[in-house]
């Protein structure tokens, strides 16, 4: 299935967060007086004014519920959830014998540790499931802290259903399944896994809406610029040097910006806020694309390992494809997240080719399982790859061709309707809010979503890869890492 939502949302004009109203603690910081316990057996606890919820193996999902119902109003909860474990908040929520024997059922906004990175997207447990993933919202995806506390905001006023994570729009939508219910607190059931994995929840309060306010309802606000792309009077920043080639810029959640140097086998980190440069891994395997998912996880494409690894928020490596069927992969060159929790990655060939098993040089695709397909493999050598903001094109780079071709994403995995995005090789890309696709060529080339060159800018040495960060473009160019200012923002 082929989820579609928003790319930027507007949110309708109730209360902000800073407007204070008629707001009901719903927990007292001491017990759990006023809730009453659902579903499963896991365990419920207050420590040190936290309620901590605890798996238990071989129990379903269990559920903290509210002794009251809500119909209209405005619930801000904070959670800490295990990087392992994904758990909920219920909302309009209900448990009636008429109903699955009492399981509980109604809204849920995710929350997600997962690369995948749905937190605050809407499922609607035992019931319909997914309502409003969080596909095409990237800002709200990697709102999400891993291993540290997270802000909810939900609104409920009629049939439309608004969350927000950590102050960033996420979930709008209308349904009308149910008008009132209780609040609730879930721990995902975990099977037959014996690990006591928790979640934590604060701060829990409710402001009763009813009657008390019109709904205003909102219209897609996207993001819009006029002018030209490049900051009047913008220079090249060297903001590194000394390196034998650099490649594969991310942006990670802490906002430093990690790099490689291939030759020298070293992953760099770049701290924007003081403008210093260091080594984040030695041997790095010839890590050449880099990219961070929502879950604070590093997904590096290690041509000279042959490999796609994930590095989590620990430091664990784990390895995501080496080979396709049964066939070490050549050397895996760069690598985007698809928005549900899967990658696509390139795999040209670079170097000697006496040790190759590959034929050819293809696009693949590694589903939320691990599964690895081959989803294109009629390109002279693919190398950059990219999606666009509202991840329903992929656009990836073939310098053997000296063409960029753009897909249509139809399902996890599938790729359609292949065409000539613009007459250019490239090794890698970056985009913007707005759509357009900036290559690396002679120059960086920026292309309109139409495949119009709009810009073009001459690094002080060669380009390789670019990142767009707010509102400044970084490039790493053989020896040197650089940076220029433009007016227009990246998705991030």
């Amino acid at each position: 299935m082929k989820y579609i939502t928003t790319l930027l949302i507007a949110l309708p004009l109730l209360l902000s967060a800073e407007e204070e109203g008629n707001w009901t603690t719903l927990f007292n910081g001491k017990n759990l007086d006023g809730w009453t316990q659902r579903g499963g057996v896991a365990k419920y606890e207050v420590v040190d004014g936290v309620i901590v919820g605890t798996t238990v193996p071989k129990t379903p999902n269990s559920f903290l519920c509210t002794e009251k119902e809500y119909g209209d109003f405005i619930l801000e909860v904070e959670y800490k959830v295990d990087p392992t474990l994904n758990c909920g908040i219920q909302f309009r929520s209900l448990s009636r014998p008429d109903y699955k024997d009492g399981r509980v059922h109604g809204y849920q906004a995710e929350i997600d540790p997962s690369d995948r990175g749905w937190s605050a997207g809407i499922y609607d447990e035992g019931r319909n499931g997914w309502l409003f993933p969080l596909t095409g919202n990237i800002p709200a995806r990697y709102a999400f802290k891993q291993n540290d506390w997270n802000k909810y905001r939900i609104q409920c006023v009629g049939n439309r259903i608004f969350t927000h994570i950590n102050g960033v729009p996420a979930a709008n939508f209308e349904d009308n399944t149910t008008a009132k219910g209780f609040v609730a607190l879930q721990v995902h059931g975990i099977g037959n896994r014996e690990e006591k994995l928790q979640v934590r929840y604060r701060n829990i309060r409710i402001q009763n809406l009813t009657g008390a306010i019109d709904v205003i309802t909102p219209g897609k606000r996207e993001y819009t610029h006029d002018g030209p792309l490049v900051k009047e009077n913008a220079e090249w920043k060297k903001l590194a040097g000394d390196f034998q080639f650099t490649e594969g810029p991310a942006l990670a959640p802490d906002g430093k910006v990690f790099f490689n140097d291939i030759p020298n086998e070293r992953t760099h980190v770049y701290d924007p806020e003081n403008g210093e440069t260091s080594i984040f891994r030695e041997p790095s395997g010839r890590a050449n694309g880099l990219f961070f998912t929502p879950a604070g996880a590093l997904i590096s494409c290690e041509g000279g390992n042959r490999r796609v690894t994930r590095t989590d928020f620990a430091g664990e490596v784990t390895v995501l494809a080496e080979k396709f069927d049964g066939k070490k992969l050549n050397s895996p060159n760069d690598v985007v997240p698809d928005g549900i929790g899967g990658f696509y990655f390139t795999d040209p060939r670079y170097g000697k080719n006496d040790d190759r098993e590959i034929d050819v040089e293809a696009v693949y695709y590694i589903d939320r399982k691990g599964k690895v397909t081959q989803v294109a493999a009629d390109l002279v050598k693919p190398n950059g790859i990219i999606t666009s903001p509202d991840e329903d094109i992929l656009y990836v780079a073939d310098p053997g061709a000296e063409t960029i071709w753009a897909y249509d994403i139809t399902a996890p995995g599938k790729i359609e309707n292949k065409r000539k995005f613009a007459n250019v090789g490239s090794d890698g890309m970056t985009v913007d809010k707005l759509g357009n696709v900036y290559v690396t060529w002679t120059d960086v080339i920026a292309f309109s979503p139409e495949g119009e060159e709009i810009l073009r800018l001459t690094p002080p040495e060669k380009p390789a890869n670019c990142l767009l960060v707010h509102k400044t473009l970084y490039v790493t160019a053989r020896t040197g890492f650089y940076s220029i200012d433009l007016e227009v923002e990246g998705v991030r």
